[in-house]
């Protein structure tokens, strides 16, 4: 019997706004491809509240970090099968020797700390020689492939289209929007070589999110109201139907808003 593919789209609606569920549903596909047997320990940067990995994985993280405490109270209250370890700690310091893990992970994190050139620096570090380093990050094509900017910009107001994408990005905590030779060039500073990149979220894809932030208000009065952003999943419905075609892309797109990379640390470093 061949075994069905996990369906991270119906968990993630299940429990977060649409907009989110759709995006961290499709990085779920690509950063479950990972491999974690055989190349432990594994680092988690910015794990949040543990929700992205209790989805993504089918076996615990070793350790995971994050600056926030309260959602690492959260992390903590999904048992050791989601984290084995979790830790208070900056991405731009981080508490372990070097050589520490063969893996590190960190999923659409390390474009929203400034200091990027000493987060790249410290996960060089705490790497093992050959071992993997894997993050999502929004690609150059975040900001013209919003919908908000692209009605904008066939309405021939393509300063209004720019601002609108500024302002996105602004509100995302975006620091950082690289295309993937400039983000090479800041892994090999940091002695990481790109093995892997590949463009994911179409401009269809990312349309549909932008519209999700105005068509999920429900969800965040709901959140505001009661701590909860879904209160039935009947409610939800509507938006499996919609977003599911996004969520079966095929991957990887020949451009896309977010890219996926996977990097190798130099022997010898």
């Amino acid at each position: 019997m061949v075994e069905q593919p996990p369906d991270h789209l119906t968990r993630h609606l299940e429990s977060m706004a649409p907009h989110r569920a759709i995006l961290r549903a499709v990085e779920c596909k690509l950063m479950g491809t990972v491999p974690f047997d055989g190349h432990r320990p594994v680092l988690d940067i910015g794990c949040g509240d543990g929700h992205f990995a209790s989805i993504a994985y089918t076996e615990p993280i070793d350790v995971g970090i994050d600056v926030r405490d309260e959602e690492l109270r959260e992390a903590r209250r999904r048992g050791p099968g989601v984290y084995v370890d979790l830790a208070i700690a900056s991405a731009t310091r981080l508490p372990f020797a070097d050589a520490s893990f063969a893996t590190v992970i960190s999923n659409c994190v390390i474009e929203h700390i400034e200091d990027n050139e000493t987060v790249l620096a410290e996960i060089g570090r705490v790497l093992r020689p050959g071992g993997t380093f894997a993050t999502t990050l929004p690609s150059e094509h975040f900001a013209p492939m919003l919908l908000g900017s692209t009605i904008l910009r066939r309405l021939r107001l393509q300063r209004l289209s720019s601002a609108y994408g500024r302002f996105f990005n602004r509100i995302s905590y975006h620091h950082h929007i690289h295309d993937p030779d400039e983000w090479q060039r800041r892994f090999e500073a940091a002695g990481l070589t790109v093995v892997e990149h590949q463009y994911y979220f179409s401009a269809a894809a990312h349309r549909a999110f932008d519209a999700s932030h105005y068509l999920g208000v429900p969800n965040l009065i709901a959140r505001k109201l009661t701590g909860r952003w879904v209160l039935h999943p009947a409610q939800m419905k509507p938006f499996d139907r919609w977003l599911r075609k996004y969520y079966n892309e095929p991957l990887p797109q020949p451009t896309g808003a977010y890219q996926f990379v996977r990097c190798v640390k130099h022997d010898g470093r």
